[in-house]
């Protein structure tokens, strides 16, 4: 390729499909450039590490920091969301009751101390980012089967930042290095303000399929626009109550500036 910097940046490249044919040894047919930036087939043993470093810069999930839920929210890491159910005698999936999310936060709204309301701040744009970034799951395709699943990104877009009621949430293809998501539609797509349920309990029909582990991992979502619960397996238990936990609170923060 040719490389000339100036005041505007301009890049030339040429396929060479000589040296392409020749890293892609293994394979007998022609080599177009298209089958290398779609992924039909492999990148070359040589390019490991470049591929790997484009992956890390693509995928943030796996190069930052999670969110750590606080203390006090920890309870409700386990409990569902319902959006029509009274906030007080939220009951866990441990049998213990305590009062709602909403009540928790305008009690601590209302108190003294600034260190509890400042770490809640730090949780919830914490869980902005990591959901901008994208969390990788495994989205299950059949309440009767687990083992259907597709690899997804669970992802944040914000249109506006003084609310999230606008916002979407979507489950969208999981990146290959090198290749755009442009014009490719997400199989499940919904704004904050159409969010109507979030769980961590799996229906029956899907849970007697499941191990333990899994049961661990499971999170849902509904919406009053979803035939029924969107259901994932997070990477890992700390990912499943991150996520129901934080989008609870972010939810409910949304209600009580309504």
């Amino acid at each position: 390729g040719r490389f000339q910097l100036a005041n505007d940046f301009f890049l030339a490249v040429k396929v060479n499909d000589v040296q392409n044919q020749g890293a892609y040894s293994l394979s007998t047919d022609h080599i177009e450039a298209s089958d290398i930036l779609i992924g039909t087939i492999s990148p070359p043993e040589q390019s490991v590490d470049f591929y790997g470093a484009l992956q890390s810069l693509e995928l943030p999930y796996s190069m930052h920091s999670h969110p750590v839920i606080p203390e006090m929210l920890q309870r409700y890491s386990d409990s569902d969301w319902v959006e029509f159910l009274p906030d007080h005698n939220a009951s866990s999936s441990n049998g213990t009751s305590s009062c709602g999310m909403r009540t928790k936060l305008q009690m601590i709204s209302k108190g003294n101390s600034l260190e509890t309301k400042r770490e809640i701040d730090i949780f919830a744009r914490k869980l902005k980012y990591y959901l901008m970034d994208g969390v990788p799951v495994h989205r299950v395709l059949s309440s009767n089967n687990s083992g259907v699943t597709e690899e997804k990104v669970l992802r944040l877009t914000i249109q506006n930042p003084t609310s999230l009621s606008s916002s979407s949430l979507e489950l969208t293809r999981k990146r290959r290095p090198g290749v755009s998501n442009v014009g490719i539609p997400s199989n499940f797509s919904t704004t904050f303000e159409n969010i109507t349920k979030l769980s961590r309990s799996p229906p029956v029909s899907l849970e007697k399929n499941l191990d333990e582990e899994e049961k661990k991992r499971f999170f849902s979502i509904e919406t009053d626009l979803s035939p029924g619960p969107v259901m994932m397996l997070a990477k890992s238990k700390k990912d499943a109550m991150i996520l129901l936990c934080g989008l609870k609170l972010l939810l409910e923060r949304e209600k009580m500036l309504s």
